[in-house]
């Protein structure tokens, strides 16, 4: 991901350099904006749809009467290795409207996180996906997505503080 792409998922100091990654819903907002403006006219993309049992998924994305909800976590969030089955596949997928389909989107802001129930902890956004997707049986692999989005912002090179050169 290009160095300004991961701006809108941090809180930034003085310096715009990043401090603290942003809030989940704030995450989602951002990722909203930029769902918003990819997809044609006749979708709409909007926060905390409604599904099966009154339950709310971060995003719902509908067309022609068909819904993709979409369950949104950050890497550090404590149920990161299982909302994808018990949030998304239990409940939202099950709704009428999204025949079982669903994306469970994960922003990774760089190492940490809960460890995984197995194995060691991921060590890149790929093995992150690769992890979760591994977990989905192949009927729910037909319908489930698993996308994870690196916002971990670039490292700063050697003599430089947060990206910018300081040593002039």
């Amino acid at each position: 991901m290009p160095q300004r792409h991961w701006r809108p998922f941090w809180n930034e100091g003085p310096h715009r350099e990043p401090i603290a990654p942003r809030h989940e819903n704030s995450c989602r907002d951002a990722l909203l904006s930029r769902l918003r403006e990819r997809l044609p006219p006749a979708a709409d993309a909007q926060p905390e749809g409604r599904y099966a049992e009154d339950r709310r998924a971060d995003v719902r994305v509908a067309c022609g009467g068909f819904h993709v909800p979409i369950e949104v976590k950050k890497d550090s969030h404590r149920d990161l290795w299982s909302a994808l089955h018990d949030q998304l596949i239990a409940h939202y997928a099950q709704d009428p409207a999204t025949d079982g389909y669903g994306i469970y989107m994960v922003f990774r802001f760089g190492e940490g996180g809960p460890p995984p129930p197995d194995g060691p902890p991921p060590r890149s956004a790929d093995e992150l996906e690769a992890r979760l997707a591994e977990s989905l049986s192949a009927p729910e692999a037909r319908r489930i997505s698993v996308c994870v989005i690196d916002v971990s912002p670039p490292r700063p090179a050697a003599g430089t503080i947060g990206g910018a050169d300081r040593r002039r």
